[in-house]
């Protein structure tokens, strides 16, 4: 600056020593909201340069909100010193007004001035795992493909092929499978396996544009970056930048319009010339439909869809205000997401460690960042009235069945949904179904048996599944096999529909409801319960230990119940068989472990 006459040599050199004594303070240092500065410093050098950005003289009125920013660094830094027992050292947020796209608060790290994980890096612009946060974008690609909030996904393990790699086989954050499940059910609790079959169903490149076209700016669909993600993109296999998610759901609370991220206002020279200043005169740009914005956050605001996971009344749920939220967990627990929104404000928030070490514990994706996220959008709503999510005219409204999602029918338990005009459910419902039984044997009436009024109805679910992979599974049907593994585990008969005419034999249908399958047992004694679906009288049922029978009831009535003795520790296997008095056979078996876990690794969590 003395090279080009603005100031003097002495100014010059007291400048310099007083520059040797500056220390930047804890927490925020000499100036507030530090990354944003900087963000905006590298903005204005993207524009007019560094020499015009350090010596001429701008004047320049950007996008924050200074009182929103002070609280949302305070969140920030006082929820991350709660846990950092959990070996969480870190966290960053930012809040946007989605109508806009003005960064109204941006904190890049708990603590600016602390040098021990360099507090000055901005994680809001740093490259992450989103873990289960990326979902909406596989749902919303689903519903631009004809899905609809009401299709039924089956939730059960399920082989996928790899590549060159394994087969993947992804698990729930809780090791268990819910079998039918609608995609408001899947996506509101986050379900991993309903996940990766839509993105299946819809194609990784699809799903790769609609996240690019939102504004994920690492999500690029090009042949390395499908490869590098594969199926695992839908539960966070690919990098993003908190900022690029803020961005694009921003498009879910502003009707579909995806607004780039303002910081800056207006700049003016030193002689006063508005060298640009921000008019918002379109309010967006439109990537996706008002009608697919609605259902994506008519789902993420409905307490009732993600209480299966997270219970109807979680910290996700804000009174007096609908707002979408959606959560994510990697699966080393390196990074953990809350983002969610309404029509007026968009607030997302990362929790961490820079050197991407994992952290010791994040429950449902609760623990971490939430917190944070419901102190920073709670601040932000402060004032002002509830909005709803608006709903467009190309969206109609309709009674589904509960389990199936067709059309409600035949007085089983039904509720709304919405859909975009179209896609409503036709036809009957192949899936959950009224049957004609027998009043004898429980097997299917026959055209006599109907004519004479000798049967029962009976309701019924057939759950099928076609795999898309299986011209390289060689035929097999991988989803379908997943889908008959869960049924075997399953007591209630309305699952085990007769497949034979009444005066034909048939199979008996045993569960054994304890112990679990690929459960442990503590302890030595193991109690076996056995449960059989079944008109007849039992003459006999076994009971067998890793092939030592260990007891035979004698007649009786389900449940049959006996405790085996003095197991030893490892991996044993159960078999039961039964014959009942009209001479229909059935076994089972189950294996567990006796003091000794099984070791399947969980997926992501929500």
């Amino acid at each position: 600056m003395r090279e080009d006459g603005y100031i003097s040599t002495d100014q010059e050199k007291e400048t310099r020593e007083l520059l040797l004594n500056v220390k930047i303070a804890s927490d925020s240092g000499i100036f507030e909201a530090p990354h944003f500065v900087f963000y905006v410093r590298e903005k204005l050098e993207e524009r007019y340069g560094e020499k015009v950005v350090e010596q001429g003289g701008l004047r320049v009125t950007t996008t924050l909100d200074l009182d929103l920013q002070d609280a949302a660094q305070a969140a920030v830094t006082e929820e991350i010193a709660k846990v950092k027992h959990l070996k969480i050292n870190n966290g960053g947020a930012v809040v946007m007004d989605p109508k806009t796209g003005q960064i109204l608060a941006m904190v890049g790290s708990r603590d600016w001035g602390d040098p021990d994980y360099d507090g000055k890096y901005n994680v809001t612009t740093a490259l992450r795992q989103p873990g289960s946060a990326i979902k909406p974008v596989t749902y919303l690609t689903g519903l631009r493909k004809g899905f609809t909030a009401s299709y039924m996904i089956m939730d059960t393990k399920t082989a996928f092929p790899g590549g060159d790699k394994p087969e993947y086989v992804p698990e729930n954050y809780d090791g268990k499978f819910r079998g039918p499940v609608t995609v408001r059910e899947a996506l509101g609790n986050s379900l991993n396996v309903p996940a990766v079959k839509m993105l299946s169903l819809v194609g990784l490149k699809d799903t790769l544009e609609t996240a690019f076209e939102m504004g994920f700016t690492t999500l690029e669909p090009t042949a390395e970056t499908m490869s590098r993600v594969g199926l695992s993109l839908t539960l966070g296999g690919g990098e993003v930048k908190l900022l690029d998610m803020a961005v694009a759901y921003s498009a879910f609370a502003n009707g579909g319009k995806k607004t780039e991220p303002v910081a800056i206002l207006k700049v003016t020279d030193n002689n006063g010339k508005v060298l640009e200043e921000f008019k918002n005169s379109n309010g967006g740009r439109q990537v996706l439909s008002q009608e697919e914005a609605f259902i994506i956050s008519s789902i993420l605001s409905d307490p009732e869809a993600r209480a299966i996971t997270f219970g109807t009344r979680s910290s996700l749920n804000i009174p007096g205000h609908a707002v979408a939220v959606k959560t994510g967990t990697t699966n080393l627990k390196k990074d953990n997401w809350t983002v969610g929104w309404t029509p007026g404000v968009v607030a997302g928030v990362w929790v961490g460690n820079n050197d991407n070490t994992a952290m010791k514990e994040v429950a449902s994706g609760i623990t971490g960042a939430a917190p944070i996220w419901r102190r920073i959008i709670i601040e932000a709503l402060k004032g002002k009235p509830a909005e709803e999510f608006e709903r467009p005219a190309g969206i109609v409204e309709m009674e589904v069945d509960r389990i199936s999602g067709y059309g409600a029918h035949d007085g089983f338990p039904a509720r709304k949904e919405y859909f975009i005009r179209g896609t409503e459910p036709q036809g009957d419902d192949p899936i959950h179904k009224k049957i004609k039984v027998c009043k004898g044997d429980g097997k299917l009436a026959t055209p006599a048996d109907i004519a004479s009024n000798n049967y029962d109805e009976k309701e019924a679910f057939y759950l099928k599944e076609a795999d898309p992979f299986s011209k390289m599974w060689g035929g097999k049907n991988k989803w379908q096999e997943g889908i008959d593994s869960w049924l075997t585990a399953q007591a209630d008969p309305k699952y085990h529909p007769p497949t034979d005419l009444c005066g034909t034999s048939n199979p008996l249908w045993i569960t054994i409801a304890e112990p679990e399958v690929r459960s442990q047992v503590w302890g030595n004694d193991v109690k076996v319960r056995i449960e059989i679906s079944d008109p007849n009288f039992m003459r006999w049922v076994e009971v067998y230990l890793d092939g030592e029978k260990k007891h035979k009831f004698e007649g009786g009535n389900s449940p049959w119940e006996i405790t085996i003795a003095n197991v030893a520790n490892g991996i044993h296997k159960i078999d039961v068989k039964a014959e009942d008095d009209k001479g229909n056979q059935g076994s089972r078996n189950v294996e567990f472990g006796v003091n000794q876990p099984w070791s399947d690794i969980p997926s992501p969590t929500p």
